[in-house]
């Protein structure tokens, strides 16, 4: 699969699909929290996210993959225990339908962070760990996927942890040109092909 895939609420991906060369990765804990789900991503992603997560070491910022791939399935599960405990509403703003979900891509995956050996579960936005993603995780092929102010373009709330790779000529062209989107960043490749 193509890295720039757009996967979104109106470009889903079949129950079906199932993302080749997915790697277990490292779990941040040590031990698996839920026995039902198994940390995996893209090959190519993972080896990125190591040299992503060296470099953020080196700074002084401990940053771990928390959720990353999850099949149709497993989404739909997770949709609806959402949907049970605040209601459909709230659902659609912060989680995606099953085949509306990046996660199903194996591109993309949500961030933790360690902190004076805590494992810090709970992302804010000002996080010091995100705010380093933030702004160096072009560098290595990833986007902030949900950015802050774009929620009518991307469907959904803000996501400070949520990141997505894209290859790093797309997420250095994005940086370069202040893209802030997948969207917006496909909508201008596509009309670039067409002129």
């Amino acid at each position: 699969m193509d890295y720039l895939v757009l996967v979104n609420k109106d470009n889903l991906l079949s129950r079906d699909y199932v993302p080749k060369g997915l790697v277990e990765i490292d779990e941040p804990s040590g031990e698996k929290v839920d026995p039902n789900y198994v940390n995996k991503l893209d090959e190519l992603v993972y080896k990125e996210f190591k040299v992503m997560q060296k470099a953020a070491l080196l700074e002084g910022y401990e940053i771990f993959v928390d959720s990353s791939y999850r099949s149709y399935d497993y989404q739909q599960r997770v949709f609806d225990s959402l949907v049970r405990d605040k209601g459909l509403e709230h659902a659609s703003k912060y989680c995606a339908v099953p085949g509306s979900s990046e996660h199903q891509t194996g591109f993309a995956f949500d961030v933790i962070s360690r902190r004076d050996g805590v494992l810090i579960e709970k992302a804010n936005e000002d996080d010091p760990e995100l705010l380093w993603l933030r702004d160096n995780s072009y560098k290595y092929g990833f986007i902030l996927r949900y950015p802050k102010g774009k929620e009518e373009i991307t469907g959904y709330n803000f996501e400070p942890w949520h990141f997505r790779y894209v290859g790093k000529e797309a997420s250095k062209e994005m940086h370069d040109n202040g893209i802030a989107t997948l969207e917006e960043y496909v909508f201008l490749k596509q009309n670039k092909k067409m002129k």
